[in-house]
């Protein structure tokens, strides 16, 4: 009996050592840049095979190979729905740029608190040419009223910026 009672409270000491526990969420949404591509300094040369139209540029469709831009995102709150916008910018004004990637923005439901997932945007509508471009912004964000220009912090869950140095043209 004795020896069952020391095997009992020995399975109990140790039981209440590895104890589970279930992941908390972060603490901040984020949005983290991880590449762009082609590298800095290139001159992308959009081929003539994607037209251009005086109302809305060209369309460079996704997986084309001429830009991509791989995002990493995390979300620390439930969001009932959320979308990833990526600005080609010419300057550092807020609406100071000249392609997006209109065909190829993900949109999410539901997610929980901690969810995260990778993505590489691929395809872009560029709105004028040529077009010099200063930096990506890329945005995670609640907007679902069609409005394309960069979303208001209040609708925005993470963004970031990272300074590029690009030439489209024809």
């Amino acid at each position: 009996m004795r020896h069952l009672i020391l095997f009992g409270l020995g399975l109990l000491a140790f039981g209440c050592g590895t104890s589970p526990t279930t992941p908390s969420p972060p603490a901040a949404s984020s949005l983290v840049i991880n590449a762009v591509s082609p590298a800095s300094g290139t001159t992308i040369v959009v081929p003539e095979q994607y037209p251009y139209f005086d109302l809305g540029g060209v369309v460079i469709p996704p997986h084309s190979d001429l830009i991509s831009v791989n995002v990493s995102v995390t979300s620390a709150h439930e969001v009932p729905w959320a979308q990833l916008s990526v600005y080609l910018l010419t300057g550092p004004e807020r609406l100071g740029y000249c392609g997006q990637n209109l065909p190829d923005a993900p949109t999410w439901s539901f997610l929980p608190a901690g969810w995260t997932t990778t993505y590489t945007v691929t395809g872009f509508q560029i709105f004028r040419l040529p077009c010099e471009v200063t930096g990506v912004r890329a945005m995670l964000h609640m907007r679902n009223n069609g409005l394309l220009i960069p979303p208001i912090p209040s609708e925005t869950i993470a963004e970031a910026t990272v300074p590029v140095s690009a030439r489209l043209r024809r």
